[in-house]
């Protein structure tokens, strides 16, 4: 059963990996960047300042932000350094057959993808204060254009990059839920305060 999902995994990769061209390799190494996903990280900081205001803004980033700490972390030395499982890219029964883009191969182990860890954890929290569906979609749409990068130069199967969203959407949904109930709980002490 393992034997049959992991060829699964490998047959996936390699067919999304070989869908290639000189105009994609341009676009999806470049999406693939950290800094590619500053803008849709700034849109969302003004999308939390309109609707909260500046300190509850602040908040909210430093959870978000908080989850995505954690999500890289975890996934890298929780995940990565434990399963040390080969990236495609260096992986000897397949690297051969890897499309590789300006000699870019990754670090030695990919389960779990940071990247989709990192994005989801950023558009889970991001969507769960925003509360509002065309953000949620946009989020999702950019998180899963950068995803499907990861696997298009070959640097994850598609294993880890589902395993790195779960990962990366519970730690945000975690995170949410840790700071909704502190707020509660400080803002009932506060209205304790003020009556007393």
């Amino acid at each position: 059963m393992i034997e049959t999902l992991e060829s699964f995994d490998q047959q996936l990769l390699l067919y999304i990996n070989g869908a290639n061209s000189p105009l994609l390799d341009i676009v999806f190494y470049n999406l693939s960047k950290v800094w590619a996903s500053f803008p849709i990280y700034l849109f969302a900081i003004y999308l939390l300042y309109r609707k909260y205001g500046c300190r509850k803004m602040l908040v909210c980033v430093f959870v978000v932000c908080c989850a995505i700490g954690l999500a890289d972390l975890i996934s890298t030395e929780c995940f990565k350094k434990v399963i040390c499982r080969y990236r495609p890219t260096h992986n000897l029964d397949i690297g051969n057959f890897v499309h590789v883009v300006n000699g870019y191969r990754g670090g030695m182990y990919g389960f779990v993808s940071s990247h989709a860890a990192n994005m989801f954890a950023f558009t889970v929290g991001a969507s769960l204060y925003l509360r509002k569906r065309i953000w949620t979609i946009v989020f999702l749409v950019w998180s899963l254009l950068v995803c499907y990068s990861r696997m298009y130069l070959g640097v994850h199967y598609p294993a880890d990059i589902l395993c790195g969203a779960i990962l990366g959407s519970v730690i945000a949904y975690l995170s949410y839920l840790a700071e909704t109930k502190i707020s509660v709980r400080f803002t009932s002490q506060q209205k304790d305060n003020n009556l007393s």
